[in-house]
């Protein structure tokens, strides 16, 4: 349906310039008698061909749009937000229009002053200036209105508030997703009243991951991005100087402004084209991941495979009472089907992230470090899953029915040989996984496998198979067919990055809802969890990430003893190995030649490593956290020479480059001390805006800086670095989860106690001992500490005063100290608080050797005593943990890898303070 719009009943149009602001001042637009919004259900055809298509599209009408505004000179702090003070001043609207018939015009509006449009004054105001001076008659009364980033723009409109109980928050912008917002226009005279349906799209969203700005999909659409002047630094002091621009330079700001909501038209243009060529319905979806489950929906369609029978789902049909139709109605829905539901929370538990550890702490060696990730690790793992049969779902205790294809899933309690560097079994803790020597894992069938190859002794608690058909790969064609348009349509282009966005990312819908997440809706103003998308399956999604944990642990376990694996991040990972190592373990091993098969078949080609970085010598913290201290020599593509995970830690907007953030990221590495804090400048969030009526606007607040150790492994060797003074250390596995949980506790309570960091030998000598005290606490002995006074020196005077009366630890009855009442006064002496029935007392405690908690105030006064009893035995009495219990033995140990580091001569350039 279309709508002939009278241009007397909507608005009168104006444009000059700047000077005589306001063009067209909002006071003169003649809004309409009413205009009010509420959610409708978006409308559908109702005709359809056999194979589900519409047979004819609804007219719709492409509203590309922006604004220019100017913020504050200053960046608001958290209270600034609070009291409303986030608001920037609107310079214009601006808008590309286009309808489905490919008329098209644009426009520009600045308001008066402060003032600002309504939505429904900005719609008004666009469809008025096509039928004013364009003579647009049929105009759509289905509208997407589409930005870039709407996060920034929609808060400009002055009902912002109103229209946030009709959008949603996806990844922290707005679009529409259940409903439309509709403006009814009512008309002079006797013209019925013209409703308008609104649906908010967000490019950002539709956008595939590499290229993310408004700036790139301009290439991707051969529509650039205009700079208001050649030179990049005068380009930017403009962008912030907006006001300026367009009271100098009118016809500059005006085509920069409208060019924006131009690549925002030209870009969902062949958005919506691409969508129609893969699903055959001919409107703009709101977000990628959205329109791989319809592709993948409808390729199991054309393949004659039931949708429902693969997800293990059934439809039912469920009665309600309608207060609006004052009766029951039929409602269908889908739920899982009964043998998926047996074991559904079985294979949740099952359900992992990816293997993101860091091997070694700070500078490393010198040498030649490449970072390799496994070819398109998890499409290639999807596609390895079988047609299923739920039926015949069933229990397996058997580990020799479990292999690397098999869609199964175990409660394994396990122990790896004690040489082993990188076991393979996940377990869960606060922190994220951790892979140590026993315990207990929940996984799936390739894990398993890989831990048998390992020689590891494991013992199925609970397992299940579900049976599958490995001729027919459920996810395999839908893959295929991505992994081929991408091929034919280049790497580099918008149809191949679309392509591969959408085989990338449909996993994540596979896993969506499986652990509870919590997401902010704007409706509610609050948070709820996000559900589980059409395809959400615990069963692949487990089955998924564990293939590719382990043919990641495969071949980080397959490497030479002489290679150093320096970190892990999902799907890759940095290591010395050379490339002549890789292909070797690539054909050897069994996983690596079931994905080499498997990327055969999708693409031709078997390969399973790419060669991502080269560099020469690295630096790294923790968990996704590694830089460059040497880069390595140039390759193909700007940043291949270097290695830079953040960690989550902020650099200034100014430091574009890969090459500017990694000197910022050194230097803070090396210049941090145990207060040290960054400034995050950061922009005004979802919730933000809601609660507080804030525009997008810069916000500044403080954060300390983490650039610590995880602890998700134990040192095996510690050293310093010889440049630089800093400490370092190789890692292996902790024995079991519970040593991890102990020296992480004592981690955090070690820094909060203190406000320190591990940047010497001292520091981590200092953080050793403490760990020792706090493995002392992870048992029993508890008790001893937690009394008040000082219950570490009771406890020394227990043990001294058995030892004394037994002559044992190098003490001797009546000759150290001849009496009972003569060794309590020596014990005082000492610092040892003791009176002579503590002597007495002590016949009743026979001697337990090292077990005294060996904090610093035992120590001194244990040494103290050796000055007078020269044969003491000083370690007898104090606890002592095992090696793989503490990390204190690292100190003893000699490490090839960390005599390398130590010897490293690299002048480092840090940036100065």
């Amino acid at each position: 349906m279309a709508n002939e719009f009278n241009h007397s009943d909507t608005v009168q149009v104006f444009e000059s310039p700047p000077e005589l602001i306001p063009a067209p001042p909002l006071r003169k637009l003649r809004t309409p008698a009413a205009s009010y919004y509420k959610p409708v259900e978006a409308k559908k055809s109702k005709e359809k061909e056999k194979d589900g298509h519409e047979t004819k599209a609804e007219p719709y009408l492409i509203l590309g749009f922006d604004t220019e505004y100017k913020t504050p000179d200053y960046s608001m702090t958290r209270a600034d937000v609070a009291a409303g003070k986030a608001k920037y001043r609107v310079l214009s609207y601006q808008f590309h229009a286009k309808t489905s018939e490919g008329v098209e015009w644009k426009g520009i509006c600045c308001p008066d002053k402060n003032d600002r449009m309504s939505l429904g004054d900005f719609i008004i105001f666009a469809l008025g200036l096509g039928i004013a001076d364009h003579g647009v008659r049929d105009i759509p009364t289905k509208i997407y209105l589409v930005g870039h980033f709407t996060r920034a723009d929609i808060p400009a409109f002055s009902d912002f508030k109103e229209l946030t109980s009709y959008l949603s928050n996806v990844r922290n912008t707005f679009v529409s997703i259940d409903s439309s917002t509709t403006i009814t226009i009512n008309h002079s005279g006797r013209s019925p009243a013209t409703k308008l349906r609104i649906l908010f799209r967000d490019t950002l969203l539709l956008t595939p991951q590499a290229s993310k700005s408004l700036k790139e999909i301009g290439k991707l659409v051969d529509c650039q991005k205009l700079l208001l002047d050649p030179d990049p630094v005068k380009h930017k002091e403009m962008i912030r100087n907006m006001d300026r621009v367009r009271r100098e330079n009118w016809d500059l700001f005006k085509e920069y402004a409208i060019n924006d909501a131009t690549i925002c038209v030209r870009y969902i243009e062949r958005v919506i084209a691409q969508f129609e060529e893969v699903t055959g319905s001919k409107k703009v979806p709101v977000t990628l991941t959205s329109i791989g489950i319809e592709l993948l929906q409808h390729t199991w369609k054309t393949k004659k495979m039931d949708p429902l029978e693969i997800l293990g789902q059934e439809e039912i049909e469920e009665k309600y009472y309608s207060k609006k139709l004052q009766r029951y109605v039929k409602k269908s829905r889908k739920v899982a089907s009964e043998e998926v539901l047996w074991y559904t929370d079985f294979a949740t538990e099952c359900y992992h992230g990816g293997r993101n550890e860091q091997f070694w702490f700070g500078p490393g060696f010198e040498d030649t470090w490449s970072d390799f990730d496994l070819s398109s690790a998890y499409p290639t793992a999807m596609s390895l899953i079988g047609y299923p049969d739920w039926k015949g779902i069933h229990e397996e205790g058997d580990p020799s029915k479990f292999t690397a294809t098999t869609l199964g899933f175990v409660r394994v309690d396990f122990e790896f040989p004690p040489e082993t560097r990188f076991p393979t079994l996940p377990v869960r803790t606060e922190h994220g996984l951790i892979f140590p020597l026993k315990g207990r894992s929940y996984c799936s069938s390739p894990e398993l496998v890989v831990a048998l190859q390992l020689g590891a002794k494991v013992q199925i608690k609970k397992g299940i198979i579900v049976p599958t058909d490995p001729k027919v790969r459920v996810f395999g064609e839908f893959i295929k067919e991505c992994l081929e348009k991408r091929k034919e349509a280049g790497s580099k282009t918008l149809q191949g990055l679309f392509w591969k966005e959408i085989s990338n990312s449909t996993y994540g819908k596979t896993a969506q809802g499986l652990r509870a997440k919590r997401v902010y809706d704007m409706r509610t103003n609050d948070t709820k969890e996000l559900p589980p998308s059409q395809i959400s399956n615990p069963y692949f999604a487990a089955y998924i990430t564990s293939f590719t944990r382990a043919i990641l642990g495969e071949i980080i376990n397959s490497l030479d003893p002489s290679a150093y694996v320096f970190s892990c991040t999902t799907d890759g990972f940095l290591t010395n190995a050379t490339v002549a190592d890789m292909k070797r373990i690539q054909e050897q091993g069994s996983l690596c030649q079931i994905f080499e098969s498997a990327r055969k078949d999708l693409t031709g080609v078997g390969s399973v490593l790419e060669t991502k970085h080269v560099i020469s010598r690295p630096l790294g913290w923790r968990t996704r956290g590694q830089a460059t201290l040497t880069p390595g020599s140039q390759g193909p593509d700007d940043g291949f020479n270097i290695v830079l995970a953040k960690g989550g830690i902020y650099t200034k907007p100014e430091l574009e480059t890969v090459d500017e953030q990694n000197e910022e990221i050194k230097r803070l590495f090396f210049e941090r001390t145990g207060e040290s804090e960054i400034q995050i400048e950061a922009k005004t969030g979802v919730r933000d805006m809601v609660n507080h009526d804030a525009d997008l606007v810069e916000k500044v607040f403080s954060k300390r800086l983490n650039m610590e150790f995880d602890w998700k492994r134990r040192p095996a060797g510690v050293g310093t670095a010889s440049d630089n003074g800093h400490v370092l250390f190789s890692t292996l596995p902790w024995d079991s989860k519970e040593h991890f949980d102990t020296t992480r506790k004592a981690w955090e309570k070690f820094t909060s106690e203190q406000s320190k960091c591990m940047k010497s030998m001292e520091d981590y000598v200092d953080f050793a001992k403490f760990v020792e005290v706090q493995s002392f606490l992870s048992g029993n002995r508890a008790k001893y500490l937690k009394r008040s006074g000082h219950p570490d020196i009771v406890r020394l005077r227990q043990m001294l005063c058995s030892a004394w009366r037994e002559s044992k630890a190098g003490l001797t009855r009546y000759t150290d100290g001849a009496t009972a009442s003569e060794f309590a006064k020596i014990l005082c002496d000492h610092d040892i608080p003791c009176k002579k029935q503590d002597v007495e007392n002590a016949k009743t405690r026979p001697f337990k050797p090292m077990d005294c908690p060996p904090t610093d105030d035992v120590r001194e006064r244990l040494k103290s005593l050796k000055k007078l009893f020269t044969t003491l035995d000083i370690e007898v009495m104090l606890f002592k943990p095992k090696a793989e219990q503490t990390i204190v033995f690292a100190l003893e140990n000699e490490c090839p890898f960390v005599k390398r580091a130590m010897e490293t001569v690299e002048s480092l350039t840090l940036l100065a303070a």
